[in-house]
């Protein structure tokens, strides 16, 4: 796939091919058809505050379409419409059993 990489803390984002694995035990492939750069990609590529790894790609509020699922994946499957979070859900604290809230407090916790 194309993307645009940040290598550096407060560099310009280099155009460039990436090879994505398949997806491992838990995880989901997402065809991401439109994203966006918030706050927090901009605070994590200007490094303030933080030690962020790079390279890494930026703009985690997409939407997209699942393309494939990892083992132990039962909630989601290919062609399936999806929003991207930045936090994880674990699906067993109040915040994630609610369905006002996507904000799980537990991921260290729950897993």
């Amino acid at each position: 796939m194309q993307s645009r990489v940040a290598w550096e803390a407060g560099k310009s984002l280099v155009i460039e091919e990436v090879e994505v694995a398949p997806p491992q035990k838990m995880e989901v492939q997402i065809k991401i058809l439109f994203t966006s750069l918030c706050h927090t990609d901009v605070y994590f590529w200007e490094a303030k505050g933080q030690n962020p790894v790079f390279p890494r790609i930026l703009g985690h509020e997409a939407r997209g379409v699942v393309e494939s699922v990892g083992e132990g994946v039962n909630d989601l499957q290919p062609g399936d419409n999806v929003l991207p979070v930045f936090t994880g859900e674990f699906k067993e604290c109040a915040h994630c059993k609610s369905e006002g809230s996507n904000m799980c407090v537990c991921a260290c916790t729950c897993v």
